[in-house]
């Protein structure tokens, strides 16, 4: 019988020598086109008032980038950063928090929703339409990294991370983020084209759907005592959400 999986893979899509592909760098690509074409067939479906060209996408990918560089650290690394400032602007060196990437969505959606003139609540079901699905991807990259692992496990469907010397199996914690967050997607995108929904539905199903059970899968993480408190916030956020949703009034609906 199977014994715990031997998780072995390289980081390295190719290397030409001069440059190299790496796969957290490809699912990051992937996400800014797939961002792309879900835009597009998000327009298809919504008023003229609510559809966005490119520059949407152009907001949240520096607004995520550099929300879950400064969540790295404030959240987790501060007394090193202190010391060495100038590793702040070295992503490539490693280091992004999803959480601060998620507070650093919602703040640049709203500056994009002000100098635009849009609707920020309906701009932000659009954009939770995709998060759950990048948010997948993001950890397929952290899988091949071998990084976020969980604590040690003897259940069967550990893996045993070789890269990171070690000898043991522990929770694929990543894998376990990637089932619930693909199950998200494919729940929300199901509720989106099945019914009508007020403003702030599916942004606050995404929150709740996510985040809520994320405290739960931090227990399986290792090193989450910081990061598992992180998500109550943005799951009561999508309580709110879900509120508000519910009071408006039926031509609020989209």
């Amino acid at each position: 019988m199977l014994q715990y999986i031997t998780w072995d893979f390289s980081p390295v899509v190719f290397d030409l020598g001069f440059w190299r592909l790496y796969w957290y760098g490809l699912m990051w690509a992937t996400c800014i086109i797939g961002g792309f074409y879900l835009l597009q067939y998000v327009n298809k479906h919504e008023p003229a008032e609510n559809r966005h060209g490119t520059r949407l996408i152009e907001y949240i990918f520096f607004g995520g980038l550099i929300g879950a560089r400064l969540g790295q650290v404030l959240f987790y690394d501060f007394a090193y950063f202190w010391q060495h400032p100038a590793e702040i602007v070295r992503i490539w060196h490693g280091g992004l928090a999803s959480h601060g990437g998620a507070i650093g969505i919602l703040l640049a959606t709203f500056i994009y929703c002000r100098n635009n003139d849009y609707s920020y609540i309906r701009t932000l079901d659009v954009l939770a339409l995709g998060m759950p699905l990048f948010g997948a991807l993001i950890r397929l990259g952290n899988l091949f990294n071998s990084e976020i692992v969980g604590k040690p496990t003897d259940m069967p469907w550990g893996f045993i991370f070789v890269r990171n010397g070690e000898n043991f199996a522990r929770h694929p914690s990543q894998v376990y983020e990637i089932l619930l967050l693909s199950s998200v997607w494919l729940f929300l995108m199901w509720i989106y084209r099945s019914r009508k929904l007020a403003a702030g539905t599916i942004s606050g199903l995404f929150f709740v759907l996510t985040f809520f059970p994320r405290f739960v899968l931090e227990f399986f993480k290792a090193d989450a005592s910081i990061t598992q408190w992180l998500n109550l916030p943005l799951g009561l956020l999508g309580v709110i959400l879900l509120v508000w949703s519910a009071r408006q009034a039926p031509s609020a609906q989209m």
